[in-house]
């Protein structure tokens, strides 16, 4: 899959593949529970079956067959997901600019010490590389 098409992810979409990637190879089924748990409005399972046709007609998921069942496995890793979603708002939004983008997280959360603690790790540990 190409670079730009990673970041293309609909929420529904999106929701379906965090699915996946929890369960590394999961049935329709399986989504369709995993997803509807947290729901106050329950989705039906044919929208659940529609989006991930779509999913694997545009490359994001792959099946292998099990008896009468489909496994679905993501054919690209959350991580990298991630990264290009956070390097498109990074160029779009933010100019490129590292600091700018993190400026509004730190001014406008409720960060925990905890949190700040681990990004002062994280960074160290980059600038030792």
């Amino acid at each position: 899959m190409k670079k730009a098409e990673l970041n293309k992810l609909t929420p529904p979409e999106f929701e379906i593949m965090d699915a996946v990637w929890c369960a590394g190879e999961i049935t329709t089924i399986g989504i369709f529970n995993t997803i509807n748990i947290s729901k106050p409005k329950k989705l039906k399972r044919t929208t659940i079956q529609v989006q991930v046709a779509r999913l694997e007609r545009k490359g994001w998921l792959t099946h292998r067959e099990d008896g009468n069942r489909f496994l679905f496995r993501s054919t690209v890793s959350r991580e990298e997901v991630l990264s290009a979603i956070v390097m498109d708002v990074l160029e779009r939004v933010f100019d490129g600019s590292c600091v700018e983008m993190v400026k509004p997280l730190l001014t406008n959360s409720n960060i925990s010490s905890d949190e700040i603690k681990e990004l002062r790790e994280f960074i160290y540990q980059y600038e030792k590389k």
